[in-house]
């Protein structure tokens, strides 16, 4: 018989057969792709780095947030888990050579990171959404130039400074002034049943300040039973957890939450497996994760534009998953003793 092995990447988990479950899908054609596929399209969305509350606050993990309202980002809950005791989240503000930082620290006593009380790594995708609040019109902002090289640090400017670099770059300014007047994304939210979104989606890539957008063509699964979606991968890496998933019309479906790989390997032949194909797996947003978004958010959850999934972007699916929610549930890991 033949080897299939999967391959899990950013902590995540999960698992298909590696054929014949996709064989019905048909792809889509959306025409209307005019919106996020550019980076300046995103420019609500950001790399961010977590640290301890340590003296040296020397980073721990790096992921992407986005932000959906003036005081309040949505990330990936598996991204922030090391910060049960208390952390430092560093916002990246700009991807120019002289950027800023937005900083704001999270203890128990005074919280600004709410991760999704249901969320956990056993169940992989699902709930895997947090929120964290930052107010980026009043909080003080460390102005800095990156190193050329990545084990220098980054060195630290006045408030002088970083305006002399405003005044002579005009791609800067105009990317500081989209961040402090932002235009927040309605939230796409998927009810009850299967659902094949009848959008492309996007999205962005930060590492180091460079910012490159992937674009996705591939049909799009919402899974009730699973409480997620997925299509197949269309340039995710590790490191880009937590950032939106946007529809080329301009809503936001969902959070990147990991990749897998599926390999297989001819009966009798030595060496590594050979990568059969990849897919890309994310939160979506559905009504258990908006009663949580209300409960955090409080008032400023009202001023959020939420969409229904269905009728209007997403059409109902008949296709069977039967055999995916089954390989995906034989995966899930058992609880501990």
């Amino acid at each position: 018989m033949t080897n299939v092995r999967a391959k899990i990447i950013l902590g995540l988990a999960c698992v298909f057969a590696a054929g014949g479950i996709l064989a019905q899908v048909s792809v889509l054609s959306v025409t209307d792709e005019d919106k996020y596929t550019v980076k300046e399209d995103f420019s609500h969305t950001f790399e961010y780095s977590i640290s301890p509350l340590t003296k040296d606050f020397n980073t721990i993990g790096k992921c992407q947030a986005t932000r959906i309202a003036r005081r309040w980002f949505v990330t990936a809950a598996h991204c922030v888990q090391s910060c049960t005791k208390g952390c430092l989240i560093q916002m990246d503000l700009l991807d120019q050579p002289v950027s800023a930082w937005a900083r704001v620290k999270h203890t128990p006593q005074k919280p600004a990171i709410f991760a999704d009380p249901d969320f956990s790594s056993r169940e992989f995708v699902k709930h895997d959404l947090a929120l964290i609040r930052l107010d980026l019109d009043r909080t003080p902002l460390t102005y800095y130039r990156r190193s050329e090289q990545k084990e220098q640090p980054a060195q630290l400017l006045s408030r002088q400074q970083f305006n002399k670099f405003l005044a002579g770059n005009s791609a800067a300014r105009s990317a500081l002034y989209h961040v402090k007047s932002p235009s927040f994304p309605p939230l796409l939210v998927f009810d009850e049943g299967n659902f094949r979104l009848d959008r492309n989606v996007s999205v962005i890539s930060i590492f180091d300040g460079k910012r490159t957008v992937k674009l996705n063509t591939s049909p799009v699964h919402y899974i009730k039973a699973l409480g997620y979606a997925y299509t197949n991968n269309f340039g995710i890496v590790p490191g880009m957890s937590g950032s939106g998933v946007m529809s080329n019309t301009g809503e936001l479906v969902g959070l990147i939450s990991g990749i897998f790989q599926v390999s297989k390997k001819q009966p009798g032949t030595d060496g590594p497996a050979s990568v059969k194909k990849e897919f890309f797996m994310f939160f979506a947003f559905n009504r258990p994760a908006i009663e949580f978004m209300k409960g955090v958010m409080g008032s400023d959850f009202d001023k959020l534009d939420v969409k229904d999934a269905y009728p209007g972007y997403a059409k109902k699916s008949r296709q069977n998953y039967a055999e995916i929610i089954r390989q995906i549930n034989a995966l899930q890991k058992p609880p501990s003793k």
